[in-house]
């Protein structure tokens, strides 16, 4: 297997990882700013994201991870879908799409301290 062929399947499992979140390949996609069908290329690594979409996946992942210390796979979808005051309002994974992932991340500190 050649370094671009293990660096896709690496992709492929952090996609996996971030749908099990329950994300599905449309919001994913959204957040990380390509089109759905170059996400499921990464899913099956035949392709892996380049520069910033890369970036915003390995942000995603990152999200995911703290989420997971917090909730169960089910609180964590309807934390990422429900309105937030600590976001003023808004919606975590409309803050994602618009790739700002800091509000996001110190909302999930302050979850994951008890300071919210």
């Amino acid at each position: 297997m050649t370094q671009g062929q293990a660096l896709a399947e690496a992709f492929a499992d952090i996609v996996r990882e971030v749908r099990d979140a329950p994300l599905t390949m449309a919001e994913i996609a959204g957040i990380v700013g390509v089109k759905e069908r170059q996400v499921h290329h990464w899913a099956t690594g035949t392709h892996r994201p380049q520069n910033g979409a890369r970036d915003a996946l390995l942000e995603l992942r990152y999200v995911v991870k703290l989420l997971r210390d917090v909730y169960r796979p089910e609180g964590v979808e309807i934390w990422l879908h429900s309105r937030n005051p600590e976001l003023e309002g808004r919606r975590p994974i409309d803050v994602l799409g618009d790739r700002d992932f800091i509000p996001v991340l110190q909302a999930i500190e302050r979850l994951r301290t008890g300071a919210a």
